[in-house]
């Protein structure tokens, strides 16, 4: 069994989506709130327009609600199909009350562009097929009205590919931004850690390594000399402690440069860090593929991601070994950190004891998503996908170094 077969596919939407889609989601669930509220004064007007009323009134709620609280409930709405089969068959009897009225099909076809943006255009187009059948049957006979219930027909379908198009739009332009906004502040921490880097080796590396010869001299003099012993073991411990501290502060500024060749390098590196540290064995699998699809935008969150799934082990697991796995395939990049520790634990989840906020939300800058889930053989599994970075991004500048 393979990292990736040990947990079940993501969700469909992402926060990222969720939130890129939001401001579109509460404009056309306004529209149809508009649309709704003429066919409730149409309904009144009409002297025997209780039932429309009535039907006015049950489908409001299904543009009232995501409209209010999308931010929070958006991705429970989006794939929950009892709610998604209720709002076919509400949209289908509000048209009742504007039947023969232009505004079913500007109803029909607002209903239509909102679940092409988070259903996706098949889906949209199934949902979509009774409010165009209704419409075709829905006009007075003759020409006029074929041709009318066609014409609201088709633009139902036209809204419904534009509503999937433009969500695709919101949600490149928001992993766009987000890229941006993190590439900024990578770029600011590499020039940092550049910078600290230089300034160990000029100073701190420079001085300590001399001092290392130093002590190592002195004790050497003092044998020779023919100091007391114990003065000689007390100049041979400080020489030790030198040399120790020297080591620890070259170790220090390879972990500033991070100068590996590739990811398989870099994420190998991290992993031999992190077991001298732990004791803990971590191996690595970077499958073919990987450095093309992780650019250079994406190795820092995968280092950064990496690092706190690793922490997250050390501190919680109880693990005596992890596996580190990474694939790609067609530009999507999948990260698996299984440990065989403690487990997940009862009620433990993501946002939970382990403290994987900042995974998850590293995560849905680059429009991917975090889950975790028991192993098959205990422990636990945490998987990361990063989807396909879009299309028109530069690759990053490089800090430079003097």
């Amino acid at each position: 069994m393979t990292f990736s077969d040990r947990l079940s596919p993501p969700h469909a939407m992402d926060a990222l989506t969720q939130r890129a889609i939001g401001p579109a989601v509460r404009l056309l669930c306004q529209i149809r709130l508009v649309i709704l509220a003429f066919a409730l004064v149409l309904a009144l007007l009409d002297g025997a327009g209780w039932l429309g009323v009535f039907l006015v009134l049950l489908a409001a709620p299904f543009s009232f609600v995501p409209a209010l609280n999308w931010e929070s409930r958006g991705r429970v709405y989006a794939r929950n199909g009892i709610l998604l089969a209720a709002d076919t068959a509400v949209a289908v009897v509000a048209l009742l009350p504007l039947a023969g009225s232009p505004l079913m099909a500007v109803y029909a076809a607002a209903t239509a562009a909102l679940w092409g943006l988070f259903a996706g255009l098949s889906l949209a187009l199934v949902m979509a097929a009774p409010l165009c059948l209704y419409q075709l049957t829905a006009y007075d006979d003759g020409w006029r009205g074929v041709v009318t219930g066609g014409a609201g027909a088709g633009l139902t379908i036209i809204m419904a590919w534009t509503g999937t198009q433009l969500g695709r739009r919101m949600r490149r332009q928001a992993i766009l931004s987000a890229e941006l906004a993190t590439s900024r502040a990578d770029q600011a921490a590499l020039a940092e850690r550049l910078r600290l880097a230089r300034d160990l080796h000029d100073t701190v590396a420079g001085d300590l390594a001399g001092l290392a010869l130093t002590a190592h001299g002195l004790a050497d003099r003092l044998d020779r000399e023919g100091a007391a012993p114990g003065t000689v073991e007390v100049a041979r411990g400080l020489s030790g402690a030198v040399r120790t501290v020297h080591e620890h502060t070259r170790r220090a500024l390879g972990e500033l440069r991070d100068d590996h060749d590739g990811v398989a390098g870099l994420l190998t590196e991290i992993a031999r860090r992190w077991t001298g540290r732990t004791g803990i064995p971590a191996a690595v699998d970077v499958g073919p593929g990987v450095d093309g699809a992780a650019a250079e935008r994406r190795v820092s969150h995968v280092r950064a991601l990496v690092t706190e799934l690793l922490e997250n082990v050390r501190k919680h697991a109880d693990a005596s070994r992890v596996e580190i796995a990474v694939t790609a395939a067609d530009g999507v990049v999948e990260l698996v950190v299984a440990d065989d520790g403690v487990g997940l634990g009862t009620g433990a989840s993501g946002d939970g004891r382990y403290g994987m906020r900042g995974v998850r939300e590293r995560a849905e800058l680059c429009g991917g998503d975090a889950t975790w889930a028991p192993g098959p053989d205990g422990g636990t599994v945490a998987r990361v996908v990063l989807p396909r970075e879009p299309a028109g991004v530069g690759p990053r500048p490089v800090a430079e170094v003097a």
